[in-house]
C-alpha cells in the first residue's frame, strides 16, 4: 500500500513539475487544436515528453501510420500537426490510467487486481482511440466513394452541354451546399484554385492526393488524358467510369447494410432474452 501512495505521489509530483517546463511553450500550437481533441488540459506536458523522450523518432513505425491516416482525413498540410496533437492524447489517456491505477490500489489498501485492471485500461484506450481513428478514414473514404459517382455524371452532363472539365468542377461545387461532405470540401478548395488561375493539371493531382483514395485517382486520370481533347472521347471514358463507379456504390451499400443488419443482432437477442425472463418467470413461482 506504502508503495502505491509513494508512485502515486511521484507521478502527481512529476506532472506538476513537467507542467511548469512546458508552460506557455505550446500555446500557440494547443490553441490551434482546442476543439478538436480531448484532454486539452494536459496537452503541453505530453507534448514535452513526446519532446523530450524523442518518442516520434523511437516509434516511428508506429507514428507513420497514424500519419498516414492523418494524411487522408487533414492532407499532407496539416497532418503533422495532427500526428502530434494525436499521440499527445495517446499519452495523456495513458499517464491519467496509470496515476488512476495507483489511485484505485491506494484507496482499496493495496488491491493487486484493480491496480492490474487500471494498467490493462492504459494499454486498451490508447489502442480503442486508434481503431476509432481508423474508422473515421474508413467513414470518410465510404462517403467519397458514395458520392463520386453522382459527381462523374453531373460532369458528363455539364460537358455535354458545352462546359469545360474546369467549368463543370466549379459549377458542380457552387450547386452543392452540403458541408459535411468530404469530397465536396476537398473538391471546393480545388475550385478556389481554379478561379485563382492555378495549372488544372496540378490543382487536380493535387485533389487526387488529398482524396487518398484509388477511384479519385482513377478519374482525375482520366480526365487529365481526356480533357485537352474533349468531345466524344471524354464523354466515353467518363460514361465507362461513372458505371464502373456505381457498382462500386451499389455493392458498398450492400455491405453497409449488412453491417447494419449484423449490429442488430446482439440488442435482438438482449429483447428475447428479457421477454423469455418476462414470460418465464411467473411460471417458475408458481412451481
Amino acid at each position: 500500500m506504502l508503495i502505491y501512495g509513494i508512485a502515486t505521489i511521484v507521478l502527481i509530483v512529476i506532472y506538476i513539475v513537467l507542467s511548469m517546463m512546458s508552460r506557455h511553450q505550446y500555446d500557440e500550437f494547443v490553441e490551434e487544436f482546442k476543439d478538436r481533441y480531448p484532454l486539452m488540459f494536459m496537452a503541453p506536458v505530453s507534448l514535452h515528453i513526446i519532446t523530450k523522450l524523442k518518442i516520434m523518432e523511437r516509434m516511428h513505425s508506429q507514428i507513420a501510420v497514424i500519419q498516414q491516416k492523418m494524411v487522408s482525413l487533414y492532407g499532407s498540410k496539416h497532418a503533422l500537426k495532427n500526428t502530434w496533437m494525436f499521440t499527445a492524447q495517446l499519452v495523456s489517456v495513458g499517464y491519467l490510467c496509470i496515476i488512476g491505477s495507483f489511485c484505485m490500489a491506494l484507496l482499496t489498501n493495496g488491491d493487486h487486481t484493480l491496480f492490474g485492471v487500471g494498467c490493462f485500461f492504459s494499454i486498451l484506450i490508447p489502442i480503442f482511440l486508434v481503431n476509432q481513428l481508423s474508422n473515421q478514414e474508413r467513414e470518410r473514404k465510404n462517403k467519397i466513394l458514395l458520392e463520386l459517382p453522382e459527381l462523374v455524371n453531373k460532369i458528363i452532363l455539364l460537358v455535354n452541354a458545352g462546359e469545360t472539365v474546369q467549368q463543370a468542377l466549379i459549377r458542380c461545387v457552387e450547386l452543392n451546399n452540403n458541408e459535411d461532405s468530404p469530397l465536396y470540401e476537398e473538391l471546393r478548395y480545388a475550385a478556389n484554385r481554379l478561379t485563382s488561375n492555378e495549372a488544372f493539371t496540378t490543382v487536380l493531382n493535387d485533389f487526387s492526393k488529398k482524396c487518398s483514395i484509388q477511384d479519385v485517382a482513377i478519374f482525375t486520370t482520366t480526365v487529365l488524358l481526356n480533357y485537352r481533347k474533349g468531345g466524344n472521347e471524354l464523354i466515353l471514358s467518363l460514361r465507362e467510369l461513372s458505371h464502373d463507379l456505381w457498382e462500386k456504390r451499389k455493392n458498398l451499400s450492400k455491405t453497409k447494410g449488412e453491417e447494419a443488419s449484423s449490429k442488430l443482432v446482439f440488442p435482438l437477442m438482449l429483447i428475447f432474452v428479457a421477454i423469455m425472463i418476462i414470460v418465464g418467470f411467473p411460471a417458475l413461482t408458481i412451481m
